[in-house]
């Protein structure tokens, strides 16, 4: 079974980053779909801010069904 799907995952994490960086795209994992959004968001940030994306990233977009739910500039 699949973990993460851009089809069946809750959550979209967009990160734009600076410069010449690529932006990034994170789902969450389908195991989570269930959970609030609120709480995937929460262990999607707290990934993120263990990973090396997280020096290049000026802001952090959260999609739940192709709609902005969230939006923090770091």
């Amino acid at each position: 079974m699949e973990v993460f799907d851009k089809e069946k995952s809750k959550i979209k994490m967009v990160m734009l980053t600076k410069g010449k960086h690529k932006n990034k795209v994170w789902w969450s994992p389908i195991k989570y779909n269930k959970r609030k959004s609120e709480v995937v968001i929460g262990k999607m940030l707290k990934s993120f801010e263990k990973s090396k994306y997280l020096a290049i990233t000026n802001v952090v977009q959260f999609y739940e069904n192709n709609v902005l739910i969230s939006k923090i500039r770091y």
